[in-house]
Protein backbone atom coordinates (compact mmCIF):
# COMPACT_ATOMS: atom_id res chain seq x y z
CA UNK A 1 0.00 0.00 0.00
CA UNK A 2 1.80 2.97 -1.11
CA UNK A 3 0.86 6.80 0.82
CA UNK A 4 -1.87 8.02 -1.95
CA UNK A 5 -3.66 4.60 -1.12
CA UNK A 6 -3.57 5.47 2.69
CA UNK A 7 -4.60 8.95 2.13
CA UNK A 8 -7.50 7.84 0.16
CA UNK A 9 -8.53 5.26 2.40
CA UNK A 10 -8.44 7.38 5.56
CA UNK A 11 -10.23 10.56 3.15
CA UNK A 12 -12.66 7.67 2.31
CA UNK A 13 -13.54 7.03 5.97
CA UNK A 14 -13.58 10.43 6.87
CA UNK A 15 -16.11 11.07 4.05
CA UNK A 16 -18.34 8.43 5.78
CA UNK A 17 -18.23 9.49 9.18
CA UNK A 18 -18.57 13.02 8.11
CA UNK A 19 -21.54 13.01 5.79
CA UNK A 20 -22.81 10.07 7.09
CA UNK A 21 -23.40 11.87 11.22
CA UNK A 22 -23.13 15.98 9.60
CA UNK A 23 -26.23 15.21 6.98
CA UNK A 24 -28.88 13.85 9.77
CA UNK A 25 -27.66 16.16 12.13
CA UNK A 26 -28.07 19.34 10.17
CA UNK A 27 -31.43 17.87 9.35
CA UNK A 28 -32.94 16.97 13.19
CA UNK A 29 -31.24 21.09 13.24
CA UNK A 30 -33.53 21.66 10.53
CA UNK A 31 -36.48 20.24 11.59
CA UNK A 32 -36.41 21.37 15.08
CA UNK A 33 -35.76 25.91 13.80
CA UNK A 34 -39.04 24.77 11.49
CA UNK A 35 -41.18 23.66 14.78
CA UNK A 36 -39.95 26.04 16.95
CA UNK A 37 -40.96 29.14 14.34
CA UNK A 38 -39.64 32.67 15.12
CA UNK A 39 -38.30 33.76 18.61
CA UNK A 40 -39.01 37.59 18.59
CA UNK A 41 -37.36 40.22 21.38
CA UNK A 42 -39.38 41.82 23.94
CA UNK A 43 -39.16 42.86 27.50
CA UNK A 44 -40.47 40.97 30.47
CA UNK A 45 -41.17 42.37 33.84
CA UNK A 46 -39.63 40.44 36.53
CA UNK A 47 -40.97 40.31 40.25
CA UNK A 48 -38.96 39.18 42.62
CA UNK A 49 -41.23 37.01 45.46
CA UNK A 50 -40.58 36.16 49.27
CA UNK A 51 -37.95 33.32 49.58
CA UNK A 52 -35.56 34.28 46.49
CA UNK A 53 -38.21 33.26 43.56
CA UNK A 54 -38.85 35.75 40.82
CA UNK A 55 -41.15 35.46 37.69
CA UNK A 56 -41.46 37.06 34.41
CA UNK A 57 -44.21 38.70 33.26
CA UNK A 58 -45.17 40.13 29.59
CA UNK A 59 -48.39 41.13 27.55
CA UNK A 60 -48.16 39.55 24.17
CA UNK A 61 -51.27 38.76 21.77
CA UNK A 62 -53.41 39.97 23.49
CA UNK A 63 -53.00 38.71 26.80
CA UNK A 64 -50.56 38.62 29.77
CA UNK A 65 -48.18 35.61 30.55
CA UNK A 66 -46.43 34.72 32.91
CA UNK A 67 -44.07 32.03 34.46
CA UNK A 68 -41.89 30.95 36.95
CA UNK A 69 -38.07 31.77 36.94
CA UNK A 70 -35.58 29.03 37.04
CA UNK A 71 -32.33 29.40 39.17
CA UNK A 72 -29.98 29.43 35.88
CA UNK A 73 -31.76 31.89 34.38
CA UNK A 74 -31.04 34.29 37.19
CA UNK A 75 -28.13 35.81 35.58
CA UNK A 76 -30.06 37.34 33.07
CA UNK A 77 -31.96 39.55 35.30
CA UNK A 78 -30.27 39.97 38.85
CA UNK A 79 -31.20 43.34 40.16
CA UNK A 80 -32.99 44.59 37.48
CA UNK A 81 -36.99 44.85 37.53
CA UNK A 82 -37.12 44.67 33.34
CA UNK A 83 -35.23 41.82 31.03
CA UNK A 84 -34.68 41.07 27.83
CA UNK A 85 -36.24 37.93 26.62
CA UNK A 86 -37.56 36.43 23.02
CA UNK A 87 -40.40 34.95 23.09
CA UNK A 88 -42.12 32.42 20.37
CA UNK A 89 -43.99 33.73 17.44
CA UNK A 90 -46.26 31.20 17.23
CA UNK A 91 -46.92 30.30 21.24
CA UNK A 92 -46.43 33.94 22.79
CA UNK A 93 -46.64 32.24 26.69
CA UNK A 94 -43.23 30.72 25.69
CA UNK A 95 -40.44 32.45 27.01
CA UNK A 96 -36.51 32.44 27.28
CA UNK A 97 -33.74 34.39 27.59
CA UNK A 98 -31.31 33.29 24.77
CA UNK A 99 -32.13 33.83 20.87
CA UNK A 100 -31.33 30.40 20.29
CA UNK A 101 -31.25 27.18 22.43
CA UNK A 102 -27.89 26.62 23.21
CA UNK A 103 -28.28 22.69 22.51
CA UNK A 104 -29.28 23.37 19.33
CA UNK A 105 -26.59 25.62 18.31
CA UNK A 106 -23.92 23.39 19.35
CA UNK A 107 -25.54 20.44 17.11
CA UNK A 108 -25.57 22.97 14.36
CA UNK A 109 -21.93 24.03 14.40
CA UNK A 110 -21.00 19.59 15.06
CA UNK A 111 -23.47 19.11 12.32
CA UNK A 112 -21.13 21.95 9.63
CA UNK A 113 -18.26 21.18 11.26
CA UNK A 114 -18.68 17.36 10.46
CA UNK A 115 -20.27 17.86 6.78
CA UNK A 116 -17.62 19.99 5.64
CA UNK A 117 -14.78 17.04 6.68
CA UNK A 118 -16.98 14.75 4.85
CA UNK A 119 -17.14 16.90 1.44
CA UNK A 120 -13.69 17.76 1.50
CA UNK A 121 -12.47 14.11 1.95
CA UNK A 122 -15.58 13.39 -1.08
CA UNK A 123 -13.35 16.14 -3.05
CA UNK A 124 -10.04 14.69 -2.26
CA UNK A 125 -11.17 11.04 -2.88
CA UNK A 126 -11.84 12.27 -6.60
CA UNK A 127 -8.47 13.86 -6.89
CA UNK A 128 -6.82 11.02 -5.14
CA UNK A 129 -8.61 8.82 -7.99
CA UNK A 130 -7.05 10.96 -11.33
CA UNK A 131 -3.79 10.34 -9.18
CA UNK A 132 -3.31 7.15 -8.45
Amino acid sequence: MNAVDAVGTIAEILSWIGLGVGLPLLVVVLLVKVHDGSWLPHEVVILEEEGGRARARWFAAGDFWERPLRADESTHWRGREEADAFLSERHPSLMRFEPRRPLLHAFQVLGITLAGVGAAAVALSIVLLFVG
